[in-house]
């Protein structure tokens, strides 16, 4: 068998980033409607769009970002910069904009953070099935 192909049940690296980062991006998915939800409930309207529009950077930092990883190796070795300017953007049309509040637009940039706690904390408290890597055992 060759060595940059895994054996049998084995994921191999590729795969299991696109695990990763689909788990990423629906947990992220659920956060922000529910975020959205509690916003609209407990302040109001703008405030909720403000968190939204965020919440919106931060999908599209992430997916950015991702693919400056899944280039990695392929044609680069290091990570683009282009995923850096997401947040820049975010805080220029917030300070610029009318309608967009800065701390619910940030605030609503930073909600992928928890999904990427949450599966991490599942990870290593065995709540999500086991990984298993190329070497075929979970602790390599």
């Amino acid at each position: 068998m060759a060595e940059d192909q895994p054996g049998p049940g084995v994921l191999s690296p590729m795969v299991e980033f696109f695990h990763l980062r689909q788990r990423v991006l629906r947990l992220t998915l659920i956060i922000t409607i529910g975020a959205g939800l509690l916003t609209v409930l407990v302040w109001d309207l703008q405030t909720c769009l403000s968190l939204l529009a965020g919440a919106a950077a931060g999908i599209l930092y992430l997916l950015l970002l991702s693919r400056s990883v899944e280039r990695l190796g392929k044609r680069s070795n290091s990570l683009g910069k282009a995923h850096l300017a997401v947040p820049l953007l975010l805080f220029i049309l917030a300070l610029r904009l009318q309608g967009l509040n800065l701390l619910p637009a940030f605030l609503g940039f930073l909600l992928y953070k928890p999904a990427i706690l949450l599966i991490a904390f599942g990870d290593l408290t065995g709540s999500h099935k086991p990984t298993t890597f190329v070497s075929g055992s979970p602790l390599a």
